[in-house]
């Protein structure tokens, strides 16, 4: 559960009201908030926390990595809400009154970290998944050297998932470095590691990538387990102004603990 109190969000419009939190200074509660609930998610898919994992051992690695992240997702998401809520204090050259103000904020709160979050928070869960499984698969690959793509095919199927439905290839083909799932928010597809197989031929290939490739967003155009990574750098809220490139790469100067918080 996403953990930010009804007083916590009053304090915090009242802060980007007084100009005390703005982009240049952004407020470590929510940051930690919405990093705490996404890592929930990771660790659910993944299988456990850093506590869980050897020092040092592959999943560990893995996981650390997808940790950090999280973190730094986190704080773009930070960044471009109180960005997007600053931006409302003025009507021209009016100051808008803090009543109105505060109902404006708080939709925009609420997109934030209620509908978009949500989705994010299952999309680490899956992320998370994938990313243990794709370790698993190396960890096996000589001897389950082929894959198949796996989707849930019923009415809910995606228009990107169901072509790729029975896809068959080996693990090292450059093909899983894109189309591995996830390959969409609330997608429910797998990957299965076979002994053998005929691969799909290299003109049907041409042809699904040509077909998902355009439908595809470029923040799912990735492999978890070999970016390491839960969100791409393609996400959005990594789009940052020129002039803000340096700030967002300190992670707008937010702090990413070593360790998990109690």
């Amino acid at each position: 559960m996403f953990e930010f109190s009804e007083e916590q969000i009053t304090r915090l419009l009242a802060a980007i009201y007084n100009g005390s939190v703005q982009p240049y200074a952004l407020p470590d509660a929510l940051y930690y908030a919405i990093a705490d609930y996404i890592k929930k998610g990771l660790y659910a898919g993944f299988g456990g926390g850093l506590s869980d994992f050897a020092v040092g051992g592959k999943d560990f690695e893995l996981l650390d990595e997808m940790r950090e992240n999280v973190y730094m997702f986190s704080g773009a998401k930070t960044y471009q809400q109180v960005k997007v809520m600053s931006e409302l204090l003025t009507e021209g050259e009016t100051i808008m009154p803090f009543a109105d103000f505060k109902v404006a904020a708080r939709g925009v709160f609420d997109q934030y970290n209620v509908a978009w979050l949500r989705t994010e928070y299952d999309t680490a869960i899956g992320q998370g998944h994938c990313a243990v499984k794709w370790n698993s698969i190396m960890q096996n690959a000589d001897v389950l050297p082929m894959l198949e793509y796996d989707a849930v095919m019923d009415q809910n199927t995606s228009d990107i998932c169901r072509p790729l439905n029975g896809v068959r290839l080996p693990v090292n083909d450059p093909f899983w470095r894109k189309y591995a799932p996830l390959n969409h928010f609330n997608c429910r597809c797998l990957i299965r590691q076979l002994e053998d197989g005929r691969s799909t031929s290299k003109s049907k290939i041409e042809g699904l990538e040509s077909e998902v490739g355009d439908k595809m967003q470029d923040i799912f155009k990735m492999n978890p387990g070999i970016d390491r990574v839960v969100f791409s750098d393609k996400h959005p809220y990594f789009d940052v102004a020129p002039k803000d490139r340096e700030y967002a790469a300190r992670n707008f100067d937010l702090p990413i603990p070593k360790s998990d918080r109690a």
